[in-house]
């Protein structure tokens, strides 16, 4: 037996959308009403309010903002993106996100790395036989936990580490397990609660791993980004909030507060971009969802951090601070070691290849 199926036709879109779709195009985005009311379903657009005028019949009208909104997530909308993505993605690029699709987004962006990284440090320590513990305690032992997750994470910021690391004359031509025997070290000095800073081999790879002195680009603002976030932390002054704590502080912020930190956010991230470009680039493209839900894991971190050190220093100095102490540990360890100290080498990439492949690396 045939069915048939009645279909009903879309109806025309509202004047107020009819607005929205014509700002978007007037600046070179192409909206249709389907994506208006696609992005208004999943909270990404606010709803317009109606306004009855008698006789006259009613009208609807969006908040100020909302065509800057549209063109925001027009902007950024691909095929297959994640709401939260978008979310992120538009409000760091400036626009007023609606504040509960914003705090969801935010929400999201941090928990789940976070109780994904929990869990993993868990099982990384869970592995460790009982009576093991190294003779530098419990702390030593999740410092390591920590390196050994972000070693096997793969992420930019190890893979660059790598690349960095062989610049030492001894890791120059080293299998990769090598490699990263000296880059597990770094990464869980930089783990620990404070910087070893009397270990000179430590310091010695470490300034090596950093690579002050490195190329211009995504990849050192990775590392940058990764070793400021950590020594900031063992800087810092310790007070444990749980992470219902921290989704409370979420819940309570005010818009002002997110723009706020947003802005924090964007001047930490844009003064590590001015310093890995040597100043070529004064603002980073926060227009990567990756990045994005970085920045959004930052603003997170900031949002608990303000409360234990209330009005003392904003989230790009303390950034830029800790950036700029690690050089300064690294250098002072240098002058300490005197002769003793193993530098990277720069040689150049025909000394590099000379290195790499003579006599001795020949099988």
């Amino acid at each position: 037996m045939l069915s048939s199926v009645l279909l009903m036709p879309r109806s025309e879109p509202s004047k107020a959308d009819q607005e929205l779709i014509h700002h978007a195009c007037s600046q070179g985005h192409a909206v249709s009403a389907s994506q208006i009311e696609r992005w208004r379903g999943r909270g990404l657009l606010p709803r317009p309010t109606r306004v009855y005028h008698g006789r006259h019949g009613t009208a609807s009208f969006y908040p100020d903002g909302t065509g800057d909104l549209v063109c925001a997530l027009a902007r950024h909308s691909i095929p297959g993106r994640r709401s939260d993505d978008l979310a992120l993605l538009a409000f760091f690029g400036g626009a007023d996100v609606p504040e509960a699709a914003l705090k969801l987004a935010i929400a999201r962006a941090y928990f789940n790395c976070r109780f994904r990284h929990e869990t993993a440090i868990a099982q990384e320590t869970a592995r460790v036989p009982e009576g093991w513990e190294a003779p530098l305690g419990k702390e030593y032992e999740a410092a390591e936990a920590e390196a050994q997750i972000d070693l096997a994470m793969n992420r930019r910021m190890v893979r660059q580490m790598r690349i960095n690391l062989r610049r030492l004359p001894d890791l120059a031509g080293a299998a990769q397990q090598a490699v990263d025997e000296r880059l597990l070290g770094v990464l869980v000095g930089l783990n620990r609660l404070r910087l070893p800073q009397d270990d000179r081999e430590f310091m010695a790879d470490l300034s090596a791993a950093l690579a002050f002195d490195g190329v211009p680009g995504d990849d050192i603002l990775a590392v940058w980004e990764y070793a400021a976030i950590q020594h900031s932390s063992q800087m810092a002054r310790y007070e444990e909030t749980s992470p219902g704590e921290r989704l409370d502080l979420l819940v309570k912020a005010s818009r002002v507060e997110l723009c706020d930190l947003r802005e924090e956010v964007r001047t930490a991230v844009d003064q590590m971009w001015h310093r890995a470009t040597r100043a070529l680039e004064s603002a980073a493209d926060l227009s990567r969802p990756w990045l994005a839900r970085r920045a959004a894991g930052m603003l997170m971190e900031w949002m608990s951090a303000r409360r234990a050190q209330p009005g003392e220093i904003s989230l790009a100095d303390c950034y830029f601070l800790s950036l700029g102490h690690l050089e300064l540990c690294c250098l002072a360890a240098e002058r300490a070691a005197g002769d003793a100290w193993q530098p990277p080498v720069g040689e150049g990439r025909a000394g590099f290849i000379t290195r790499t492949t003579g006599p001795q690396h020949r099988t």
